[in-house]
């Protein structure tokens, strides 16, 4: 139950930071995997992001009105979409960084550097637990 709870309390907490610089819920994910996927294709993110085409749609159709994203054409392939980051895109990537620095320094207060190292290989060989256990039974 306490991951739960931090787990919940976690995003209430960066999702309230995340309103206050204008973004959704699901943007700052959003912004991270573009970052690192610059110019993919709209239907690589639904798989990746394990979501429907559709909700995807929704989550780029406001950072493109944002001006955080454009979207151009893929040669060869007219139904087919390309994703890239606009400055402001990245600019908004600093301060979804920022702010996901600023939620570590608060998870991790009164913390030495020693408990901080041992907390993130705990909560490593968790993820990597979960991870596991629902490749193997999927």
């Amino acid at each position: 139950m306490l991951l739960i709870k931090v787990g919940a309390i976690h995003r209430r907490r960066s999702a309230n930071e995340f309103m206050k610089e204008e973004l959704s819920s699901g943007q700052p994910r959003m912004l991270n995997y573009l970052f690192q996927n610059n110019g993919c294709i709209q239907r690589e993110i639904a798989v990746d992001f394990n979501m429907e085409p559709a909700s995807i749609t929704s989550v780029l159709n406001s950072m493109e009105k944002a001006g955080l994203i454009i979207r151009k054409p893929v040669k060869g392939d007219k139904r087919a979409l390309e994703v890239w980051l606009t400055d402001k895109g990245y600019e908004k990537k600093k301060v979804v960084d920022d702010i996901f620095v600023k939620m570590e320094g608060i998870c991790f207060q009164g913390f030495n550097e020693r408990d901080k190292l041992e907390a993130k290989n705990y909560l490593t060989n968790i993820y990597n637990n979960m991870v596991n256990w629902e490749r193997d039974n999927k």
